[in-house]
């Protein structure tokens, strides 16, 4: 099983970050600040049907840019404080599988690097509480290749994060911080095994300003605002090779298939690519959301064969038919130039091993320009990722 939050695609950080570049000029009179945040680790989980026993720790160092004087209206509506640039590192050494032996250090150590965005949503007295969700990248040192763990299948993964934060002023340019958060880390299907690793965190750290001129954000000159308008969206992905980690079945004769040369299946390299149409219709409701409706086509470059099973197979995703159709219904959050996607769609066309009747599709775009951009998502069946898709989105206002 492969989660999907990663909605968690490698392009959103990117993205994040340009919202904070493009189109604005620098403001006085406004204190950036650091972060530091060390962690306890409270809990971690996945779906392998095993349980971690171990402590786990890590820091959190981030450089926030205050936007207090941000004039841009997607900032105001959500009450944006600052937006963050984080560097992560999680020390997961200690952890093994409860019932397996000589499984220490199965998931070695994790050094992320994320953008954050912190939402100013509730005070009490001098105390702020803040909603703050962060997309990235992270590094595992260890994987199924490297210590055969299961869970992880490569190195590079995209990460999701959020948490509530409470600070509270302990001078006049520092402040206390508290956050809670869940932290997610996987690698959206793109080599396998992608279990993915959930992971529960408290923190107790320290917020210092750090200059009294800022380099705050403020004012952005570019956005999509049409309240209707049509997208018409093409991109490409490649989804990993199953791992023969347990013994699988033929669904039409409900015999077990042949096993494979589980060391040669490591090494061999995925062709199993598909294209993602979309065509769609958005309706603009707010500042910062819209909804839409729209058709999602899948081609699949190399549609499912018995004969050749495990080169071909990709779990709830596999299609006998070089096409699936879908009809979707769904959402965006615009930040300026950029939006997060998430719709759910039922299937009108899917031949395939599962009985796979809906999906989701999450991800994020960035207009370069009024009628292009460069977009991510991800195809989700439940909780398991298909595959991550990444290519152009073109807008016409209606």
């Amino acid at each position: 099983m492969h989660k999907p939050v990663a909605a968690k695609l490698a392009i959103c950080s990117l993205l994040v970050v340009f919202i904070t570049g493009r189109d604005t000029v620098l403001a006085q009179n406004n204190q950036n600040s650091i972060a530091i945040m060390p962690f306890y680790g409270l809990s971690i989980s996945s779906p392998v049907n095993d349980q971690f026993k171990g402590n786990f720790f890590g820091t959190e160092f981030a450089y926030q840019l205050n936007m207090a004087g941000n004039d841009t209206r997607w900032v105001n509506a959500l009450n944006v404080k600052d937006i963050g640039f984080v560097f992560s590192y999680f020390d997961l050494r200690k952890l093994s599988l409860a019932s397996t032996p000589n499984t220490n250090g199965l998931l070695g150590s994790n050094f992320g690097l994320l953008t954050c965005v912190d939402l100013s949503f509730y005070h009490i007295g001098k105390i702020d509480f803040l909603f703050s969700p962060a997309i990235g990248l992270n590094y595992a040192t260890q994987t199924y290749y490297t210590t055969n763990n299961l869970i992880v299948g490569s190195h590079i993964n995209l990460v999701i994060q959020a948490g509530i934060k409470s600070q509270t002023p302990i001078s006049p340019s520092t402040r206390l911080q508290i956050f809670l958060n869940f932290f997610h880390y996987s690698n959206s299907a793109f080599k396998l095994p992608n279990d993915g690793v959930n992971t529960y965190n408290a923190s107790v750290g320290i917020v210092q300003d750090v200059d009294t001129k800022g380099s705050v954000r403020q004012k952005a000159t570019f956005g999509i605002n049409e309240k209707r308008s049509f997208e018409f969206g093409i991109g490409i992905g490649r989804r990993g090779l199953i791992q023969p980690v347990e013994p699988l079945i033929n669904t039409q004769t409900g015999k077990p298939i042949p096993p494979t040369d589980t060391t040669a299946q490591k090494k061999a390299v995925s062709n199993l690519y598909q294209a993602g149409l979309y065509a769609g219709y958005n309706y603009r409701i707010s500042e910062v959301f819209s909804v839409k409706a729209g058709t999602d086509i899948v081609y699949y470059f190399r549609p499912f064969s018995y004969q050749d099973f495990y080169q071909t197979y990709q779990e709830s995703g596999t299609s006998f038919d070089k096409f699936s159709v879908g009809l979707s219904l769904g959402t965006d959050l615009w930040l300026g130039r950029m939006a997060f996607m998430a719709n759910y769609g039922y299937y009108l066309h899917f031949v395939s091993t599962e009985p796979t009747h809906t999906y989701w599709t999450l991800g994020g775009k960035y207009y370069l320009n009024s009628f292009m951009a460069i977009n991510a998502k991800i195809y989700i069946h439940t909780l398991e990722a298909h595959y991550a898709n990444f290519g152009l989105i073109f807008n016409l206002k209606d």
